[in-house]
């Protein structure tokens, strides 16, 4: 009895240590992923994606949004090029 104590509880503590050490780098990879969040304004001149301060993620849940000096929200997209926004972006937790 004393011999199988001394094999589990080792056991069950590396497995608890494994199992922490894969939330915390799936959590860090989730980070990682995170872009810079572009608006598109159609009445700019020639720069019609425009980049944001806000980090958003490729995928989730609700749309990703900033909003401008008049408390105006925008939703915000992937950068394609200057006069292109590509698809939503979503918040990232």
């Amino acid at each position: 009895m004393k011999t199988l104590k001394q094999l589990v509880f080792p056991m069950i503590i590396f497995m608890i240590g494994i199992s922490l050490a894969f939330a915390t780098n799936a959590k860090n990879s989730e980070n990682s992923m995170l872009e810079t969040g572009y608006r598109f304004d159609p009445s700019a001149s020639t720069i019609k994606c425009i980049a944001t301060s806000v980090q958003c993620a490729p995928t989730g849940g609700p749309i990703c949004t900033w909003k401008d000096a008049n408390n105006v929200s925008h939703n915000l997209m992937k950068y394609v090029n200057n006069t292109t926004c590509g698809t939503f972006l979503y918040r990232g937790y």
